[in-house]
C-alpha cells in the first residue's frame, strides 16, 4: 500500500453542512482543528461557506486536482459522487457512510458496484462503514471521532468505528497517544494486511494494536506478524461457535474456527487480549516498555498475605519466582529487620518506609535472576505512600528492568498513585491483572526465538493419487474417501500403519487375518465414522473361529444401521500400545489455500489424548500448518500427554521424536493434499518405538 494514502495533500468532504452535529460538519471541524495543512474543500450545492472555507456544488467543480474525497451521505446518493470521483481521477475515496453488505444482499451489490468502479481506475477505497482515519504524524484527523488524543508510538487498526471510540475516548483520559488511527469497516478494498505491512516497516511505530472481526487472508496476516519487530496487540472476537458444516469427525468440536484464530496469534507470536480494557491496559504498558525480557519474577511487599497471593498467581500464569542469590541475600540482611524474609518475595515488614522500599528494590533490580519486579505496598499507619511511589518513580527512569507497581487500597493510595502517573510508571491496584498482564508480555518476547516464517513450498510433494482424490471433491457437499485410498496416501507420506487389508467377503478376511493374528476388524469409515458407539470393531482377535463369529456379528451391526446389505470390512494387525494420542486437523479456506492467490490460514492441527475419550479429556493444543519442528516440539509439550512420553513415574520413555516426525509428515499431506477438508486420526498407538496410525478419516471439499 502507497503510504501517500494516510498523508493525502487535498481533501474534498461530502455531506458537510450547517448542522454542525452532523457527521460531515464533524469530519470538517475535526479535519480544521486538528492542524491540517492540506487543502479542504467541503462539497454541497446548497452552500457556498462552511466553517469559514469555500463550498464547492460537487467534485467536478473543483479546479485543483484532489488526493482524496470523504463520503458522508446516505448510501443511495454515494454512487453518483463515485461517478464524479471516476471522472476527476481522485487518488482515494474515504466512505463513512453505512448501508452497505452489512445491511443485506441490496448494499452488498452496491458495494460491490461502487467497489469496482473505482478498482477499475486504480482508485483505492477506505470503508465504506467506517469512523474514518487518523494521521496524528501529518495532522490528518478525518474521522468523526469525539477526541483525538494526539501523537504516540502507537498504531491502532479497527474494523469497528465504535470499538476506535471507545478506545479513543480512554485513550485521551490518560493521554496515551497513536501514530494512526485507522477503522476499516467493511474493508471493500483497504484492509488489515496493507495496513499491518505498511505500520510494521514504520520505525517510528513501536507498537501495532488491532480489532478484527474476520480476516481478509490469514496465512499472510501471519507472515507479517512474524516478520515484525515489535509487538502486536489483537482483540478477535469469536469464540462462541460459529455454524460448521457437519463433519462426522471428533476434529469438529476440537478445533473451531476460534481455534484457528489463537493458534495464528500464537504462531505469529501475537499478544492475544480479552477485552478492550486488557488491550488498553497492555498498550499503556508497551507505550512506557514494560516488557519484561524473561519470566522471572521478584517481589517486595510490606505484608505477607499478598505476596503469599502473588506466589500462587505467579504459578498460575506460568510466570516463574526468581531465585534470588546469597550475594543479593546478604545485601538485603545488611539493612532489613531481621524479622523480614530475604527469600523472594521480599517481606520488609509493615513499619517500612519509603528508604527500604527504595534498598530492597533497588537490591532485586541488581539481581541477575530478576527480569521484572512486582512492589506491593498495603497503606499501613506509617507507610510513606506517596514517598515511595516517588522512590519507584525515581527507579523506574533508570532501571533496566521494568518495575510494577501494586497499590493496595482505596481512599489512601490515590495520591501515590497519581504521582506514578504523572511519572508513566506501570501500576495496578489488582496483583492478579498485574501478574496476568506481565504474563502475556514476558511471554511474547520470549516467544520471537521460537517464531519462524515457514514456506508452504518446503512442505509440497508431487502426489500420487491427486485424480483420485478430486474424484470426491464437491464444491457444495463434503465425502469421505474409501479406506483403500486413505491407507494409499498415508503409505505414500511413509507413515507408520498396522499390516491391514480391506475385504468384502468373510473368505478373503480369513485367508488375511490367518497370517497375521492377533487382529482387529472395523467397519470402514464410509459405513461408520465413529466406530465404537455402534459396535463397529472388535479387537484383538486370536483364532479363525473368533474371527468368523465377529465378522459375522460386525457385518450385522453395520447393516442394522446403515442398511448396507454388504459392507467392507476393515482387517487390521493388533498393535498393543503403551498411549493413544490424537490428531486431527480442519481446514480454513478453500483448497486453493497454499496457492498464491488462496485465501484463508489453512490446516488447523489438533493434537493430544486420544482415544474414546479424546472429547471428554480435551487434552488438545493446535498447530496451524505449516509449522517447524522446534514449535511443534514446544507445542507438544505443553500437553499432560507429553509428560507419559517423556517417563512418568519410572515408566519407560515412549517414542516421542517418531510421533514428532509423524506430526511432520501429516504436514506435508495436508499442504500436499488441501483437498483435505477434515482429518481424523485416533488413536495413534504410541509404543516405546514407533507411533501408528491405526483409524484414520479424511474428509474433502473444494
Amino acid at each position: 500500500m502507497d503510504p501517500s494514502i494516510l498523508s493525502p495533500k487535498s481533501i474534498a468532504i461530502v455531506g458537510t453542512s450547517q448542522d454542525p452535529d452532523k457527521i460531515g460538519s464533524v469530519i470538517l471541524r475535526n479535519l480544521i482543528d486538528g492542524g491540517y495543512n492540506g487543502k479542504i474543500y467541503p462539497i454541497n450545492p446548497k452552500y457556498e461557506e462552511l466553517q469559514g472555507r469555500r463550498v464547492y456544488p460537487d467534485i467536478i467543480q473543483i479546479p485543483e486536482s484532489i488526493d482524496m474525497v470523504c463520503i458522508a451521505i446516505p448510501h443511495q446518493f454515494i454512487e453518483d459522487i463515485i461517478d464524479q470521483c471516476v471522472t476527476k481521477k481522485v487518488k482515494s475515496v474515504v466512505i463513512i457512510s453505512a448501508g452497505f453488505k452489512e445491511v443485506g444482499e441490496q448494499g452488498r451489490e452496491l458495494e460491490e458496484r461502487i467497489t469496482n468502479k473505482l478498482r477499475s481506475e486504480k482508485i483505492r477505497l477506505l470503508g465504506p462503514n467506517c469512523l474514518g482515519f487518523i494521521n496524528n504524524k501529518a495532522k490528518i484527523n478525518l474521522s468523526f471521532a469525539r477526541e483525538n488524543p494526539g501523537d504516540g508510538k502507537i498504531a491502532f487498526i479497527s474494523q469497528s468505528g465504535a470499538f476506535c471510540t471507545a478506545i479513543l475516548d480512554m485513550a485521551s483520559e490518560k493521554k496515551l497517544g497513536f501514530s494512526h488511527v485507522v477503522s476499516i469497516g467493511n474493508k471493500a478494498d483497504i484492509q488489515e494486511n496493507e495496513l499491518m505491512e505498511l505500520f510494521v516497516s514504520d520505525n517510528n511505530i513501536s507498537a501495532i494494536a488491532l480489532y478484527l472481526e474476520e480476516f481478509s487472508d490469514g496465512k499472510e496476516f501471519v507472515t507479517l506478524s512474524q516478520k515484525a519487530k515489535k509487538p502486536i496487540l489483537i482483540i478477535a472476537p469469536g469464540s462462541s461457535e460459529k455454524a460448521k458444516e457437519a463433519i462426522s469427525s471428533h476434529t469438529g468440536s476440537l478445533a473451531s474456527s476460534f481455534d484457528t484464530t489463537i493458534a495464528a496469534i500464537k504462531k505469529g507470536n501475537m499478544i492475544f487480549t480479552e477485552n478492550s480494557e486488557e488491550l488498553f491496559k497492555l498498550m499503556q504498558l508497551i507505550n512506557i516498555n514494560i516488557i519484561p525480557k524473561g519470566k522471572k519474577v521478584g517481589i517486595v511487599s510490606n505484608a505477607g498475605g499478598p505476596g503469599i497471593i502473588a506466589v500462587d498467581r505467579i504459578e498460575k500464569e506460568k510466570l516463574e519466582l526468581s531465585e534470588i542469590g546469597e550475594k543479593t541475600k546478604q545485601k538485603l540482611l545488611s539493612f532489613l529487620p531481621p524479622e523480614s524474609s530475604i527469600s523472594n518475595p521480599v517481606d520488609i515488614l509493615g513499619d517500612a518506609k519509603s528508604d527500604r522500599y527504595e534498598l530492597a528494590i533497588q537490591a532485586l533490580l541488581d539481581e541477575i535472576s530478576v527480569d521484572s519486579i512486582l512492589v506491593l505496598l498495603t497503606p499501613q499507619l506509617i507507610t510513606e505512600i506517596e514517598g515511595t511511589a516517588q522512590i519507584i518513580a525515581n527507579l523506574s527512569k533508570k532501571a533496566s528492568k521494568p518495575i510494577i507497581s501494586c497499590f493496595l487500597g482505596g481512599k489512601y493510595i490515590k495520591s501515590g498513585i497519581r504521582i506514578l502517573e504523572e511519572n508513566n510508571c506501570a501500576w495496578f491496584n489488582d496483583i492478579q491483572e498485574a501478574l496476568h498482564l506481565i504474563s502475556k508480555l514476558a511471554e511474547f518476547n520470549e516467544g520471537k526465538e521460537l517464531t519462524k516464517i515457514v514456506d508452504c513450498g518446503e512442505y509440497l510433494v508431487k502426489t500420487k493419487h491427486k485424480k483420485e482424490v478430486e474424484e470426491y471433491v464437491y464444491k457444495d457437499r463434503i465425502e469421505i474417501l474409501r479406506d483403500n485410498l486413505t491407507i494409499q496416501i498415508l503409505k505414500e507420506f511413509k507413515i507408520d500403519m498396522p499390516e491391514q487389508m480391506v475385504v468384502s467377503n468373510l473368505e478373503q478376511g480369513i485367508d488375511f487375518a490367518s497370517t497375521i493374528f492377533p487382529v482387529a476388524i472395523k467397519a470402514t469409515a464410509q459405513d461408520l465414522a465413529h466406530k465404537t458407539d455402534f459396535k463397529g470393531i472388535f479387537l484383538d482377535i486370536r483364532t479363525i473361529t473368533e474371527f468368523e463369529e465377529k465378522y459375522n456379528e460386525l457385518k450385522e451391526n453395520i447393516t442394522k444401521t446403515t442398511g448396507n446389505v454388504a459392507p467392507l470390512i476393515l482387517i487390521q494387525q493388533m498393535i498393543e500400545g503403551n498411549l493413544e494420542f490424537f490428531i486431527g486437523a480442519n481446514r480454513e479456506g478453500g483448497s486453493d489455500i497454499y496457492e498464491k492467490n488462496g485465501l484463508g490460514f489453512g490446516h488447523l492441527l489438533a493434537i493430544g489424548q486420544g482415544g474414546i475419550y479424546t472429547e471428554i479429556f480435551k487434552d488438545i493444543r493446535h498447530i496451524l500448518v505449516p509449522e517447524c519442528r522446534e514449535k511443534i516440539e514446544s507445542i507438544l509439550s505443553r500437553t499432560k500427554v507429553s509428560m507419559i512420553l517423556d517417563g512418568y513415574r519410572g515408566k519407560p520413555k515412549l517414542a516421542k521424536e517418531k510421533l514428532v516426525d509423524l506430526i511432520m509428515n501429516i504436514q506435508k499431506l495436508l499442504v500436499s493434499y488441501p483437498e483435505i477438508i477434515s482429518m481424523d486420526i485416533n488413536p495413534v498407538m504410541i509404543t516405546e518405538d514407533r507411533a501408528v496410525v491405526v483409524d484414520t478419516k479424511l474428509y474433502v471439499k473444494s
